[in-house]
């Protein structure tokens, strides 16, 4: 039984907190991408990843960390 907790806390801990960060960083790295070069495909590729991990987190966090667009 509290193998099973421990193990949901886990997931929820991904989706509340990690996927939030990892989409806030990406974002932040596409900023600095796009203002180096406009025209860079590395910019695109961080901000889509960006998205998607904005996508899928959950959570206040989540909702502040992104962008306002």
């Amino acid at each position: 039984m509290r193998r099973g907790i421990r193990r949901r806390l886990g997931q929820v801990a991904v989706i509340m907190v990690a996927l939030p960060l990892v989409g806030w960083i990406l974002e932040e790295a596409a900023k600095r991408a796009e203002a180096r070069n406009s025209g860079s495909a590395s910019g695109r590729w961080l901000r889509q990843g960006s998205e998607l991990a904005h996508r899928f987190g959950r959570g206040p966090l989540s909702s502040r960390l992104q962008a306002r667009r």
